[in-house]
């Protein structure tokens, strides 16, 4: 398989470091904890992880390969990649509504709604305010 100089998908980066050590699709499969086919397909871009695969993928790589988030929404995301939750949960934890998550996570939350500004306003304490 070709070795990806400049990746842009989480199975390149897989595929870039699984090389670079030598390493099998079983090592980071074991790594992972998922199966040698998981990991194939990610690197062969077939599917993507899911995101409570994500702590064990950064920990494997060493390294966060998105790009770093500049609005809150993106500082929600980042953080639930980071710590393997779903919008679901993370929504069911703050007792909030999927679908409002989902607005602010996109940046489309309506400021001009009393419950998007006190969504904002918790959100952002939570994760810090957009830079």
């Amino acid at each position: 398989m070709p070795y990806p100089k400049q990746p842009q998908t989480i199975g390149e980066h897989l595929l870039k470091k699984r090389l670079e050590n030598g390493l099998f699709q079983r090592d980071v499969a074991e790594r992972i904890r998922v199966a040698i086919c998981t990991v194939a397909g990610w690197e062969q871009g077939m599917s993507t992880p899911e995101v409570r695969y994500f702590p064990a993928i950064f920990d494997f790589l060493g390294y966060d390969p998105f790009p770093e988030p500049k609005t809150l929404g993106e500082k929600i995301v980042a953080w639930r990649r980071r710590n393997g939750i779903t919008r679901k949960a993370l929504a069911k934890q703050l007792g909030i509504d999927e679908a409002a998550l989902e607005k602010r996570e996109k940046d489309i939350a309506s400021t001009t709604e009393q419950k998007a500004i006190q969504l904002t306003k918790s959100l952002e304490h939570k994760f810090g305010s957009a830079a």
